[in-house]
């Protein structure tokens, strides 16, 4: 009965020395530049994500219709026809923001 317990001992201790050890540290790779990989090229700039035609439409319903509005539902109109591609001057909620602060926010 000793035996099989100083054995079971022996193989917990084997096992807990082996699950604690350090391993040895992978090699280094060589330092040869035609063995680096290329660089990669900067991105392109990120295209839109969301359809801005949309957006754009959806968010002239929060604009009023008042003859003094009507300048910030043409630029929101002009961004709903500009070509997806084409970087734009201003963002449609910077848009509805200003129409906000100008009182031409639908009631």
């Amino acid at each position: 009965m000793t035996n099989r317990t100083t054995l079971v001992g022996l193989v917990a201790l084997g096992v807990l020395v082996a699950a604690c050890s350090k391993q040895a540290p992978a090699p280094a790779p060589a330092t040869d530049e035609e063995a680096a990989p290329a660089v990669a090229a900067e991105p392109e700039p990120a295209v839109p994500t969301y359809d801005r035609a949309a957006m754009a439409t959806g968010m002239l319903v929060l604009i009023d219709t008042a003859p003094q509005c009507q300048t910030f539902r043409d630029q929101l109109e002009t961004i709903a026809r500009a070509p997806a591609d084409q970087p734009l001057a201003v963002e449609p909620s910077a848009i509805v923001a200003k129409a906000n602060e100008a009182g031409c926010a639908k009631k």
